[in-house]
């Protein structure tokens, strides 16, 4: 594998993450709105999915440098 094709992977994952970001807010404003909670309920709710959030990314940021360190040492 080329110098050049090594940051693919971490770039796609950021778009991801970025995009599922975006989806995040527009859910957590629907759900708000449909549900009628207060803004600190809303709050709560936009917490707790942003923690959710964080978790699954640094999952999947180890993996993809665990699969980055394998395509180092095989190149």
């Amino acid at each position: 594998m080329t110098d050049s094709a090594s940051p693919w992977p971490l770039h796609w994952l950021q778009g991801i993450a970025s995009e599922l970001d975006g989806i995040r807010t527009v859910t957590v404003q629907r759900l708000s709105q449909r549900l009628g909670l207060p803004s600190r309920e809303a709050f709560e709710v936009q917490r707790a999915l942003l923690e959710d959030a964080r978790e699954r990314l640094a999952r999947v940021q180890a993996q993809v440098e665990v699969l980055a360190a394998r395509f180092d040492s095989k190149s």
